[in-house]
């Protein structure tokens, strides 16, 4: 039988991987209805409201759609965990929910085109709770009237990072345009961590230890784009540039409590430290993807190439050493890492029929994380640096069924990654002590379901009013 200790461990790790994965894998989620079909590879190529995310430059090629409702996904996950207690034994974790969405619209302003949109590039919570009954010989070695033992623990965290943004082209000729994307981010990042025992004796004589860890961090900034394309007689060749993030407001709070109650008036404790207005900083690297589509008989092939610069170590949160009521004050650390990771794919188009087309694609995903700062860094014991973050492969496919007043599209996409896994997570309870480094196989599964609309028919609409009508 497992123990829970290791349940404990393993299920908190495989969330927060989930949770770190939107950040340090640059391609976890992609953007635009055809976009998503094509796993993202449309550096070179693309038709859709995707390409204010991916290369402006295409607006000015682009059909006058009106409004787009990005793909609206569902994913399921799963999360395996082979050998987590070196038994054979497995651990699984399986949810459903929504995923990141997006929406948006071109139109004609001064004979120019623009285009607006609104996506959700990170949403995720991790909301874990555990409660168990037990007694050990290393309770009852500190408490031997000890008769009754019950340990909780709570670990919730939550990545939002909201973008809106408008996207400009220009057509020097035939041949060549180029564009811009410039996006305002909402960011927010908060995690907290509650473990707690309640020791009880014979006597009903009751024993209360707890230790709560929390911060939130909050960014408002820019994330600015700069394409281009080229159209040769046989293909086009596109370049899209992604500038480092350029943070405005930046703001954090870290609080740490303590309370020991019921063991001794020299062992009793308690601490609450709130720390408001933090010194913050969120840093997002600079990318540049080259892409080519290629057309063929009835369709296109898509091959993109993607290089994402490194991080240098940073504090994310510029927290103070912390009283834990020991003799001296605890550091807290908070940092983040990166590498440089280059990323490539391949896409492919079909016309089926005047009305319907097929769309597939693969592309690989490697994650940038050497550091990640998270609620579960800054719980484990002595500051340990926790690093979390694995290598996926995307695949996608779906179709575009064209009706007389607008686009359906639907698909569904996979990602997988399998890797080694040691566990790091170590916490001192006083009682009783986690510390686990077993080698584990962890798996990741994640299925998309989409379907999205493109409705043409309302600039027809706006056009017979005579609002931002071409001259």
């Amino acid at each position: 039988m497992i123990s829970h200790k290791y349940l404990i461990c393993f299920l908190f790790s495989s969330a927060l991987i989930m949770c770190n994965a939107q950040e340090g894998n640059y391609k976890f989620n992609n953007f635009g209805n055809r976009s998503i079909l094509l796993a993202g590879n449309v550096t070179g190529s693309v038709s859709d409201l995707g390409l204010t995310y991916y290369n402006p430059s295409f607006l000015t090629d682009v059909e006058n759609v009106g409004f787009s409702l990005n793909a609206k996904a569902y994913q399921l996950v799963s999360i395996k965990l082979d050998n987590p207690d070196q038994q054979g034994n497995q651990l699984s974790n399986t949810n459903f929910n929504s995923a990141s969405t997006m929406a948006g619209g071109v139109f004609n302003l001064f004979d120019t085109k623009f285009a607006y949109s609104y996506l959700t590039k990170s949403n995720f919570n991790t909301n874990l709770n555990y409660s168990s009954d037990y007694l050990t010989d290393d309770i009852l070695n500190l408490f031997p009237e000890a008769a009754r033992h019950n340990s909780k623990i709570s670990l919730n965290s939550h990545i939002k990072d909201d973008w809106a943004g408008l996207a400009w082209a220009h057509k020097f000729d035939d041949a060549f345009s180029i564009g811009v994307s410039a996006f305002a981010s909402i960011y927010s990042y908060t995690g907290k961590s509650i473990i707690s025992h309640t020791l009880a004796s014979s006597s009903n004589d009751i024993s209360f230890f707890q230790n709560t860890i929390g911060f939130k961090q909050k960014s408002y900034g820019l994330f600015f784009k700069i394409g281009a394309n080229y159209r040769f007689p046989k293909f086009d060749l596109g370049l899209n540039i992604n500038l480092p993030y350029l943070s405005i407001i930046d703001s954090g709070n870290f609080e740490y409590s303590k309370t020991i109650a019921g063991v001794s008036s020299e062992h009793d404790l308690y601490i609450d430290t709130i720390h408001d207005n933090l010194s913050s900083k969120r840093q997002e690297p600079l990318g540049i993807s080259i892409g080519a589509g290629v057309p063929i008989k009835k369709g296109k092939l898509y091959f993109n190439v993607d290089y994402v610069s490194g991080i240098d170590n940073y504090n994310r949160l510029d927290i103070p050493n912390i009283d834990t009521g020991d003799e001296e004050l605890r550091p807290v650390n908070f940092d983040e890492e990166r590498k440089a990771v280059f990323n490539f794919g391949i896409g492919a188009e079909l016309e089926v029929s005047e009305r319907l087309k097929a769309y597939s694609g693969f592309t690989t995903d490697f994650n940038a994380n050497k550091n990640s700062a998270n609620i579960f860094d800054i719980s484990s014991d002595d500051s340990k640096q926790v690093n979390i973050g694995e290598n996926f492969y995307h695949l996608s496919f779906g179709v575009d069924w064209k009706l007389k007043w607008l686009s359906l599209i639907s698909g569904i996409t996979y990602a997988n990654s399998k890797s080694s896994f040691i566990s790091p997570y170590q916490i001192d309870f006083g009682a009783s002590d986690i510390n686990s480094n077993i080698d584990s196989q962890i798996k990741y599964t994640r299925w998309q379901f989409v379907i999205g609309i493109d409705i043409p028919v309302l600039s027809k609409k706006i056009d017979s009013l005579g609002i931002n009508k071409e001259d």
